[in-house]
């Protein structure tokens, strides 16, 4: 055997064991997840504003809920399995039509007929934008509002676009867009299962899933960068897929403008290209092909001088200096922190430390890192103290069924009267039996989730190939995990990988309705030695 075959072998194994490492942390973190999300129900405020309630929730029924939507996948797969190729391909487009232009009527419908106006963050932010299409740089200076949180700057440069084209303050164009948004992300999840999965039935259930995500919808109002970094999150991972499958560099430059676009409206958006890192580290090991390196390098690049260009550009215009704000460790800080009962959430003592070591980001800083040390002392001698803080920080996020979705926006224009149907959603019955639904949502997301990777681990452990880019999503979505252990608790900011969890649903009801329909008949195939049907096994697209 040559260099150049051992080599190969060892990139190989290398690419396998590393796949294996993210395979059990993500089937860890989906088996956690889906046991909380059957088990209870986070019930009322995560965003820090409200303390929530932990309720129990009846077990059977969420499972008995997955099964059925699982055999319903099932039902819908073989009418379409019955059909040739073309017919399927016309049924699925129509599928995408009809639900985008649903998406549209229902979204633009709901934004123009909620009278949602921005408060906290969102109005700073935007008023920034405002005060700098005057010249007035005040909120920029040391101790001001952008001054202290600096990654503001990358959504308020959007906004100044905006207000520049429709006027300071008009919001509804921006809330418009929000819903151009949401028909966007439908068509790049669907352009992304296309491309890795082989059964029409999953992109068919994908648009069904996206138009049945409620929260997406509630936050279509929402003043801030929620939305955009959704959208272009999943438009990312649709170039990164169409560049592994095509090679074409049109789909690079696809994905670094939606990179780009994704970190300055959202700067948390940077555990996204992160995954981007670690799939070209996977894809240049299995392949090894410098064009993915090259790819890759261009996307994080992108990202990283957009976030600069940006600094450059309020730096020149202002006269005062960039990366001068609260230090991120402080936020690392207040997440290890407990306040009334709730774990991690925002009390401002990022600001209140930053404002009181006069705005001096070193000193601040060495405060934040010396109460992490003393508190990782205090986990250290009483680790069920530790479980029990990190266990309810993550109940408080990623089982609360509306990820805060109505609380969030419950701020509406002054002398604004809520229309009958709006009045029932944010207090009244509508709005409880939205929340039961969505609980319900929410299970099969993660009960689905988690056999898709188990099919997913299947695979591996076989050692049969799919498209890497298939994994690139559940790599954020661990990312986004860990990342909500450590930062500030908020439902709000673990929502877009919920989302990002939609394009592995279909695949996962998928194989839990196959193994519910063969179980009846399992003895039968193990005493005649039937074998699967290879129409029916194939599901994620194999690669050579």
């Amino acid at each position: 055997m040559n260099t150049r075959q051992l080599q190969t072998d060892k990139n190989q194994k290398l690419y396998h064991a590393l796949l294996g490492i993210l395979l059990v942390c993500a089937l860890a973190m989906m088996m956690l997840l889906s046991y909380w999300a059957c088990k209870y129900s986070y019930y009322g405020a995560a965003d820090g504003r409200t303390r929530g309630v932990l309720v129990g929730d009846k077990t059977w029924a969420h499972i008995a809920v997955f099964f059925a939507a699982s055999l319903c996948t099932m039902g819908i797969d073989k009418v379409l399995m019955k059909k040739d190729k073309s017919q399927q391909e016309k049924i699925c487009l129509c599928t995408l039509i009809v639900t985008s232009v649903i998406a549209f009527i229902l979204g633009v419908f709901y934004v123009c007929k909620n009278p949602y106006y921005p408060v906290g963050d969102q109005i700073n932010t935007t008023a920034f934008a405002a005060y700098c299409r005057d010249g007035n740089f005040s909120m920029l200076s040391i101790g001001g509002y952008v001054g202290m949180y600096q990654q503001q700057k990358g959504l308020a440069i959007l906004y100044e676009i905006l207000f520049t084209l429709f006027g300071d303050f008009n919001y509804r164009p921006a809330k418009i867009l929000h819903v151009v948004w949401w028909i966007l992300t439908i068509l790049a999840g669907y352009g992304f299962l296309k491309l890795n999965t082989d059964r029409p039935v999953f992109r068919m259930l994908y648009c069904v899933m996206m138009l049945g995500c409620f929260p997406l919808l509630f936050y279509l109002p929402y003043i801030y960068g929620d939305v955009l970094s959704i959208s272009f999150g999943i438009i990312l991972f649709y170039g990164v897929a169409a560049y592994e499958h095509s090679g074409q560099k049109r789909y690079i430059a696809l994905a670094s403008f939606a990179a780009g676009l994704a970190v300055l409206a959202r700067k948390n958006t940077w555990i996204v290209l992160v995954a981007v890192a670690v799939y070209v580290l996977l894809v240049s090991l299995r392949k090894k092909k410098v064009r993915y390196l090259m790819a890759g390098t261009a996307i994080l690049l992108t990202a990283a001088l957009s976030v600069k260009a940006v600094d450059v550009i309020y730096e020149v215009r202002s006269g005062y200096p960039s990366g001068v704000g609260i230090p991120s460790i402080l936020w690392v800080a207040m997440g290890l922190q407990e306040t009334e009962g709730r774990a991690g959430v925002y009390n401002r003592y990022q600001q209140a430390t930053f404002t009181d070591y006069d705005c001096q980001q070193e000193l601040a800083a060495q405060q934040g890192k010396e109460y992490i040390r003393e508190r990782l002392e205090e986990f250290s001698q009483d680790p069920g103290m530790a479980f029990n803080f990190f266990k309810n920080k993550v109940e408080g996020q990623w089982i609360e069924p509306m990820y805060a979705a109505l609380e969030s926006t419950e701020s509406f224009e002054e002398g604004a009267e809520l229309s009958s149907v709006l009045e029932s959603l944010y207090y009244g019955e509508l709005g409880r039996t939205i929340w039961k639904l969505t609980n319900y949502y929410q299970s099969i997301l993660y009960l689905a989730g988690l056999m898709a990777l188990v099919m997913l681990g299947i695979l591996w452990w076989k050692k049969k190939e799919v498209p890497i880019s298939l994994w690139l999503p559940w790599i954020a979505v661990f990312g986004g995990f860990l990342f909500s252990i450590l930062w500030e608790a908020k439902s709000r900011y673990v929502f877009p990988y919920c989302v990002f969890m939609i394009l592995y649903a279909p695949e996962g009801l998928y194989q839990t309705g196959l193994l519910l329909c063969k179980l009846p008949k399992l003895r039968k195939f193990r005493k005649s030695g039937h074998t699967q049907d290879k129409g029916e096994e194939a599901s994620l697209r194999e690669t050579a």
